[in-house]
């Protein structure tokens, strides 16, 4: 069964989340602040997705998922060499939401600003006033930045060239509404009324997500116990009624994947991994938890 890119791409970020979270409270650098990096961001709600690159590469992982440099396009390769930025040396931490066609971006990045700078205006772009600004693949991507503060830079994506001005707008910015980060090195939060299954999904994909748009919003995280891998997802609800209910779906999707995996003999795929899940209910939570070895997370990347 193949897992559409979007869905892929979720069970990514979950799988390395878990495997950075194993080492998380070895690491000898400072970890990076979530929260300070949401704090830059303009007032706004959509899927939001924190990297602590730093803590990947310490643990090796980042280089493991990425691959070795030089394995990128060309138009990349053209980048890290006018600008000297290479992420998998050089990114420290990005928080990125995505809502309405647009992408918000907060970085922490070695980055040199003047060679930046040139890079876009070699590239048709413009600067002023601190803020540069190119288009990219399409009319509707224009690509702005504006430098923070040391060492932190506001990265938009979006139908307007001056939307990384924002980032700058001196009026408070909007807090969390209703959730807080997770304590991890790799996390992804999502209002429940982003949650739709592509075209194409897997039915337990598009059941689980349709049960999940019931809720408020939903995080998935990791940490370690006794030397395992702990996945969790979070979903907070309206009521402890509408959790149990949410909850006993999910009993439902998980009794049925574990009957499909014993039936084919499957240890290793992800719908395997996600049927050993246990869900509970917290008040107007529900709480997934997922106990896993690494070894076959890993197996999710061959």
């Amino acid at each position: 069964m193949t897992v559409p890119r979007r869905i892929f791409l979720v069970a990514l970020l979950a799988a390395l989340a878990a495997a950075a979270s194993l080492l998380w409270l070895w690491l000898p650098l400072r970890r990076a602040d979530a929260r300070s990096l949401l704090a830059e961001l303009p007032p706004g709600e959509g899927l939001t997705v924190f990297v602590d690159a730093r803590a990947l590469r310490q643990t090796g992982l980042l280089q493991r998922i990425a691959g070795e440099a030089g394995a990128e396009d060309e138009e990349y390769r053209k980048f890290v060499e006018a600008t000297g930025f290479e992420y998998r040396r050089d990114l420290d931490a990005v928080v990125l939401r995505a809502e309405n066609g647009r992408r918000w971006i907060v970085a922490e990045a070695r980055l040199d600003e003047d060679r930046l700078r040139r890079y876009f205006l070699a590239h048709g772009g413009r600067c002023f006033s601190g803020l540069c600004s190119m288009q990219g693949s399409a009319p509707e991507r224009q690509i702005s930045w504006v430098r923070l503060k040391r060492g932190r830079w506001g990265i938009a994506v979006s139908p307007d060239p001056l939307a990384a001005a924002a980032f700058t707008d001196e009026r408070p910015k909007q807090g969390l509404t209703g959730w807080q980060p997770p304590e991890a090195p790799l996390w992804l939060y999502a209002p429940a009324a982003m949650l739709e299954a592509p075209e194409g999904a897997p039915a337990w994909v598009s059941l689980a997500l349709a049960s999940l748009r019931e809720s408020k919003w939903m995080i998935w995280s990791a940490g370690a116990r006794s030397g395992r891998i702990e996945v969790a997802l979070d979903a907070a609800c309206g009521a402890p009624e509408e959790a149990a209910a949410l909850a006993a779906r999910w009993e439902e999707i998980l009794k049925a994947l574990r009957e499909a995996a014993a039936a084919a003999r499957d240890k290793d795929s992800l719908p395997a991994l996600l049927a050993q899940g246990q869900i509970r209910t917290d008040g107007a939570f529900v709480r997934g938890r997922w106990v896993l070895e690494w070894p076959r997370l890993e197996r999710l990347f061959r």
